[in-house]
Order: C-alpha cells, then sequence, then structure tokens
C-alpha cells in the first residue's frame, strides 16, 4: 500500500492538496466526475486545515478499500460533529458547504474529534471489491522533510484466510531507506502463508535488505480466532480486546537484513483475535507516549480514521512515519 502526507500551513498547500489527490485519483483510472468529486473535497478538506487547524496533515492512501483523503490536526476540534455536517455550515467560513459537501462526495464518511484536541476526517472512494475478509485496515504513510518518498512501508496479504501484515521502517530515510524497507515487505508478499520466524530470517539473508530495517510481522489466523506476532526493533505495537483489555506487544532489539539474530525468539507471541479486537502498529516516528484511553470511541470509529488521528496527535514531523490500525470484523 502507498500514500503520502503533507502539512498544511499556508495557501499554496491547498493548490498541493487538491493536485496531488487528482493525480491520485488519475493514477487509480477512475471516472473524470469522481476525479472532479475527489478534487473538490482535497480542497475544501485543505482548505479547512489552513484556516482553522493547528498543525494540519493532509493525507492520501491508496488503500485496501480505495482512495482514501484524510484530514487530521492538533485543534481547536469541532463542538459539534453533527452541526458541522449541516448543510450550509462551513467549517471555514469561505467555501459555504464545510464538512457536509465533503460527505455527499465521498462513498465512505468519517469523523472524529475531541473539542480542544482535534480532529480527524476520513472521506473514501471504494475501487473494486475488499482485499480481506474479516480484517479492516486504515494507513497513513508520511516522508521525512525533505524527502519525495517514505522509508517506512507496510503490506497486507491474505492467503485464505491467513493475513499477513508487516510494518517496516527503512534504517535512514530516502530513496534508500525505501528500498531497504520494500525488499522486507517483498518477501511477505512473495510468500504470505509462511511462519513468522521464516519470513524474518529471510529478509536476514537478503541482500537487498542488507541497508537493514525495523520490522514488525502480524499473522490473523481467521478460522482459529489467533494473532502471531513477531518484531525486531524500534517498533510499536498494541492490541486491545474486548472491554478494558490492552497489551504492548513487545519486540526484541535488533536490526533485521544484517544476519543479527542473537537474542530473537524462536516463536512468535500468540493472543487471541475476534472481531473486537483492534491492533494499532506505528514506526518511531510517531511517539510511543499515548493512551487509547483519553480518547473515548475512537476505536468504534474506520481503522484509516484512527490511524490519522494518531499520526496527526502524535507524529514527530522530523522523521518518516507510518501508522496502521487493524480490526477485527468484516471489511465493508
Amino acid at each position: 500500500m502507498s500514500g503520502l502526507v503533507l502539512p498544511v500551513a499556508e495557501p499554496a498547500h491547498v493548490g498541493q492538496a487538491r493536485s496531488l489527490a487528482t493525480t491520485a485519483a488519475r493514477d487509480e483510472e477512475l471516472p473524470a466526475a469522481t476525479v472532479d468529486r475527489i478534487a473538490i473535497a482535497a480542497s475544501e478538506l485543505a482548505t479547512n486545515l489552513l484556516k482553522y487547524a493547528q498543525d494540519g496533515l493532509f493525507a492520501i492512501t491508496h488503500g485496501p478499500l480505495g482512495l482514501d483523503l484524510i484530514a487530521t490536526d492538533r485543534g481547536p476540534g469541532l463542538r459539534s460533529v453533527d452541526e458541522s455536517m449541516r448543510d450550509g455550515f462551513s467549517t471555514t467560513g469561505s467555501m459555504g458547504t464545510g464538512l457536509g459537501a465533503v460527505r455527499r462526495l465521498a462513498d465512505e464518511f468519517d469523523v472524529y474529534s475531541r473539542l480542544g484536541a482535534g480532529t480527524a476526517v476520513l472521506a473514501r472512494w471504494l475501487i473494486g471489491a475488499p482485499r480481506w475478509r474479516g480484517v479492516r485496515v486504515g494507513s497513513v504513510l508520511f516522508a521525512a522533510p525533505g524527502e519525495s518518498v517514505s522509508g517506512d512501508g507496510w503490506t497486507a496479504v491474505d492467503a485464505d484466510g491467513l493475513v499477513t501484515i508487516a510494518l517496516t521502517d527503512g534504517l535512514g530515510h530516502g530513496p534508500a531507506a525505501a528500498a531497504a524497507s520494500a525488499a522486507a515487505i517483498g518477501h511477505v508478499t512473495a510468500d504470505p502463508a509462511a511462519s513468522l520466524p521464516v519470513l524474518l530470517a529471510a529478509m536476514d539473508e537478503d541482500p537487498a535488505a542488507a541497508r537493514g530495517s525495523t520490522v514488525a510481522l502480524v499473522q490473523l489466523d481467521l478460522a482459529r480466532g489467533t494473532l502471531s506476532f513477531s518484531g525486531v526493533g524500534n517498533v510499536t505495537a498494541r492490541l486491545f480486546g474486548p472491554g478494558e483489555t490492552r497489551e504492548t506487544l513487545v519486540s526484541v532489539p535488533g536490526i533485521v537484513g544484517r544476519r543479527q539474530r542473537r537474542g530473537r525468539r524462536a516463536n512468535p507471541l500468540v493472543r487471541p483475535w475476534s472481531a473486537d479486537s483492534w491492533l494499532i502498529m506505528h514506526t518511531d516516528g510517531v511517539s510511543e507516549r499515548w493512551n487509547a484511553a483519553e480518547w473515548p470511541g475512537l476505536l468504534g470509529h474506520d481503522p484509516a480514521t484512527v490511524a490519522g488521528w494518531l499520526l496527526g496527535q502524535h507524529i514527530r514531523r522530523r522523521d518518516d512515519a507510518c501508522v496502521l490500525a487493524i480490526a477485527g470484523g468484516e471489511a465493508s
């Protein structure tokens, strides 16, 4: 999966957001009328960020369900989400339509907001059938300042109900880091049914991955209702179950791609996975000092909204960053 994040801090960034969204829509070979709707929505979302938000970020993601536009910020937040959806209500005072227009333009729409903290808005245009059944995934991907590509990356592949997910952070920034990350991800794409230790070993032996990456690997066995996890390096993974249950899945120190296997677990961590489960993972471009309990209702939203919210609240902004939010239940 691919994507990009654009900080919105000046008027020129609104035009950039529209242009990038238009290009992304054309890359998906969407009809001209749909491309126009996406361009209008991008302009509205970016304008809202510019006019009212603090530390606004505009994200475009080629996701598992289609093309996602996400606007996220650190305040001031919406006093009433319902009011912001009302016809004629403008979040900016400039376009005269506000978020209600974006909701009408998109196939799917979602908002999470906390007064005094910020807002995350998702607008999605569906493309084809869901890639997986029984699991939903949302993501945002940020490139370090001055870089055209992110050294972080992710993928998810379904092999007959065994969904294997990889989150990688290539060492450094830019194209070389992206290449190392892509090399590691390529092993999941090529052999998604392989065990996690086998996948990590293959990444270690791959010359194309020799620059090194931190890696988190997850396998969801949907028939058995289990999650298996193996992580190497500084990648955060937090599992949320029914009720108040939560657990940090601990990675081992090290770097994948340099044949440094000492101290690694022989077997992955295995935990229950159900329709009520959530797993949130991110690279070290996002601070790990967050507590989902401070955001009531967040995990009732679309995974892409969750990923956008977490990025907006805790991005470091000086490094590549990737957030993955994974939820049980049907992808629809």
